[in-house]
């Protein structure tokens, strides 16, 4: 993960307002697209939200699928509580309002965190699990925090501090891909107007989760899920990437998880790479059976 304060802050890509209460002008929390038979369920991470998904889910709705976008971290922005398995409790209610059962549930970054959770919890939901750089998370908690990050929205108050903010976020991304071509101006607006925007309310969860607490041990949530799962590792060197701790924690599921690593691209397969993201999904991409992160 990312380590200094400000990093810690623009990895919250997080928007204004919850479900239900939410301006024409903001991203939603949740979209449902599509008429097929078939959904594929996009839980975003910290970063990207609904938005983050945007050339995926066009893929997926090109190839007759119904798409529900899910970012649990805007639903969750002004809670007390933010575990992951709070977070799951909320987008199985997202999923139960469309009646879903057995999805596809695509997860990104610390979205995994949560559909592991939800897997585990509400398994009628899940019919199988794809991790974009991403393994089992123990917590929900980021790196450790700075006192000097509640400082963070007085520095966007001043002159220039919003471009040097924005900056700084963009640079982030950057270190986090494999390749920075997929961060064209409108991406970069996509991850960070939303933080600008309500950087007081971003910080103040930033703090929440680094306290937040999961009601169970990993081990037992995550020997309790039964879908198989394919996790996504971005092979190209970059900032927040995978952890070996968070595949050696998948072993318990043997044969139900399978390895697949994309050369050159980083933190954000499906930003990066989403033709070959579309393509394991779909079940024609070439799985590598392997829990070994090297």
């Amino acid at each position: 993960m990312l380590r200094s304060a400000l990093a810690s802050l623009v990895m919250l890509g997080l928007t204004a307002s919850v479900l239900g209460a939410q301006h024409a002008s903001e991203p939603a929390a949740v979209t449902m697209e599509g008429e097929g038979a078939e959904t594929f369920v996009l839980i975003s991470g910290m970063v990207g939200g609904t938005a983050g998904f945007d050339q995926l889910g066009s893929l997926l709705l090109a190839k007759g699928y119904r798409v529900l976008r899910i970012d649990p971290y805007q639903l969750s922005l002004d809670s007390s509580d933010v575990s992951f398995a709070a977070m799951a409790r909320r987008v199985d209610a997202v999923i139960g309002r469309y009646h879903i059962r057995r999805a596809r549930i695509v997860a990104h970054s610390q979205g995994a965190g949560v559909a592991l959770r939800l897997a585990s919890n509400y398994p009628d939901r899940v019919g199988a699990l794809y991790f974009l750089d991403s393994g089992a998370l123990a917590c929900n908690g980021g790196p450790t925090l700075s006192a000097s990050l509640r400082f963070v929205p007085m520095l966007t108050r001043l002159p220039g501090g919003r471009s040097f903010v924005r900056q700084r976020f963009v640079d982030a991304l950057r270190r986090s891909s494999g390749s920075p071509n997929w961060l064209d101006p409108t991406r970069q607006r996509v991850y960070t107007q939303p933080v600008l925007d309500e950087v007081d309310r971003v910080v103040a969860m930033a703090f929440r989760l680094a306290r937040a607490a999961e009601p169970e041990s990993l081990a037992t949530v995550v020997a309790r899920v039964r879908a198989p799962l394919v996790v996504v590792v971005g092979a190209a060197p970059h900032e927040a990437d995978i952890g070996k701790e968070e595949l050696d924690a998948l072993a318990p599921l043997g044969s139900l998880v399978r390895i697949q690593r994309l050369v050159g691209v980083g933190h954000f397969p499906h930003e990066e790479a989403p033709n070959e993201v579309l393509a394991l999904l779909l079940g024609s991409g070439t799985l590598v059976a392997s829990l070994d992160p090297g």
